[in-house]
């Protein structure tokens, strides 16, 4: 199991932390110990590296330091600890006069071309590192989170970014005691399981306190939650489940962005038909995931209609197509089925499941932020839609929905400001919340 999704710009759909699939190893040119480079960085024959430590069977290996150039500018330098070539254990990442990263991006998401700088910043990484991505737990919790591999083979490309591994795994982070509940993170597109655990440190580490279970899934492609998704899905649950003896019935599922869609149309189809999954979940939230795939289509078409040079509405569009059949003139029933919310339909589409249900939505409503940084408005945002499904809700009897508007609160792992991130969840708000659901 393995694919594909959106490609996220203004309209939210991708991850922040998109960062392309596959990538290849760069030698020093002193020493000949090689590094590996996601493919995003690839594109130019002016990258550089240069690796202080040691080297085992060519790749670098463990402390030292490593910096990387672009046409022998400075752009970063990792000290810390390597294996196989990427960073491993302890280290820190310093990207010095604010330069992120370089590459191919779309609307500021790595996968077009470009480059980000924020000059006024010096930006860092600092933590834990796994196979070159920053897994930020204490200490005290690092060595109750568990690595599980659910398959080896990921034949339909569900989770990519991670290197030329496989595997479709989960990590769990359990408590010592018996569990009094399991809160669920699903990471938006290209997103890294590691990453997702970094971005919500606080969160996960707050939920261990009260003795609640985190599992994060390996699930970063696809823009609808078809079967291979529901699939998976179930099989983490269930596998967690027995292994860590976790109470089927009290778990709470959240995601961002393409994940957060999946939180919520996997509790669809729970109340909907308990039969299709696993567990059926107590409450569910969306970190600015997108709820109407109709809308959204409308809004990648005229997208493209500005500006038929840009890549990511030929990419989405494209996706649509692959995924649902074509725009929803042709299917529009199958935009209903795998759409959270649909605001055409007088009975709210799949949202007419969820009228008993703790629902929260998350958004960063800085409509500015968006016209400055990516020229995209409300129109182009997930906030109507979102906004129109809590109302729905809430017209439909449901005291316990709610639209968070997180104004200010959205910043990335790295430190720059962007509202579509995991920050705009409250963790102390939040575990609190899942703790009355599940009560």
């Amino acid at each position: 199991m393995k694919a594909f999704l959106l490609a996220g710009s203004c309209l939210a759909l991708l991850a922040a932390h998109a960062q392309v699939t596959t990538g290849r190893f760069i030698a020093d040119k002193h020493t000949g110990c090689q590094v590996w480079v996601s493919n995003g960085y690839t594109d130019s024959d002016s990258l550089t590296i240069n690796w202080t430590g040691g080297c085992l069977n060519n790749m670098a290996a463990g402390k030292g330091t490593l910096t990387w150039y672009t046409a022998g500018r400075k752009v970063s330098t990792y000290t810390g600890s390597m294996q196989k070539g990427n960073p491993n254990g302890q280290g820190k990442y310093v990207f010095p006069n604010g330069f992120i990263q370089q590459g191919n991006f779309v609307d500021g998401l790595l996968n077009g071309h470009g480059k980000v700088l924020f000059p006024n910043s010096t930006n860092k990484l600092e933590g834990h590192f796994v196979n070159g991505e920053l897994l930020d737990l204490d200490s005290a919790y690092l060595k109750h989170l568990h690595r599980n591999v659910i398959a080896e083979t990921d034949s339909t490309d569900m989770y990519m970014n991670d290197g030329n591994s496989k595997s479709l795994l989960y990590y769990a982070l359990v408590p010592p005691t018996k569990a009094k509940g399991v809160l669920v993170l699903l990471p938006g597109t290209w997103d890294r399981v590691e990453y997702v655990i970094s971005s919500n440190r606080d969160l996960c580490q707050r939920s261990f306190n009260n003795g609640i279970a985190v599992l994060v899934l390996s699930v970063n492609q696809r823009l609808t939650l078809n079967t291979d998704v529901l699939d998976f899905m179930n099989h983490a649950f269930v596998d967690a489940i027995k292994k860590y003896q976790l109470p089927k019935d009290k778990f709470v599922l959240g995601g961002f962005s393409m994940g957060g869609l999946f939180s919520i149309r996997y509790t669809e189809m729970a109340y909907a038909d308990g039969t299709q999954t696993a567990v059926v979940p107590k409450a569910v939230y969306s970190v600015d995931g997108p709820t109407d795939l109709e809308n959204h289509y409308w809004e990648f078409e005229k997208a493209h209609e500005r500006n038929p040079n840009n890549q990511e509405p030929i990419y989405a569009i494209a996706e649509f197509k692959k995924n649902i059949g074509g725009p929803p003139t042709a299917f529009r029933e199958k935009y209903i089925y795998y759409s959270t919310f649909s605001k055409a339909e007088k009975d709210g589409g799949n949202a007419k499941y969820l009228q008993h249900v703790p629902v929260r939505i998350y958004n960063d409503v800085d409509v500015n932020w968006w016209i400055i940084n990516r020229g995209a408005d409300l129109y182009d945002m997930n906030a109507l839609d979102q906004s129109a499904m809590i109302n729905f809700l809430i017209k439909q009897g449901n005291k316990q929905a709610s639209f968070i508007n997180a104004y200010g609160k959205g910043y990335r792992l790295e430190g720059n400001r962007h509202p579509h991130s995991w920050s705009i969840v409250d963790a102390p708000d939040c575990v609190k919340w899942i703790k009355e659901c599940i009560e």
